[in-house]
């Protein structure tokens, strides 16, 4: 089975109520007394469509842009910060060398 939808049988298109008739369907196919894997995959399936994380997984892959920006303020206040403990006169620099 390749996704949730198919495991409970539906369309990734189905309304909550429809997704909710067909596990309850799909449970008493198959009860926990005789199916527990196929009972537990049933209920997982259940839960990731019904909380949203039932996405296919090609979405989970899927390159997103990013975006991000850059307030250049600070970066020129540190820009002038650095620049001034930099700065040297010709003097101080023949102090500091001799």
């Amino acid at each position: 089975m390749n996704s949730n939808y198919d495991r409970l049988g539906i369309s990734p298109t189905a309304n909550p109520a429809e997704v909710k008739a067909a596990y309850h369907a799909k449970l008493r196919e198959f009860p926990a007394h005789t199916h527990p894997e196929d009972f537990k995959a049933i209920r997982t399936a259940y839960e990731a469509i019904r909380t949203g994380a039932a996405s296919q997984p090609e979405d989970f892959f899927k390159i997103r842009p990013l975006e991000a920006t850059i307030d250049p303020e600070p970066l020129n206040q540190l820009r002038e910060r650095v620049m001034a403990q930099l700065e040297v006169s010709l003097d101080d620099l023949i102090r500091a060398t001799f």
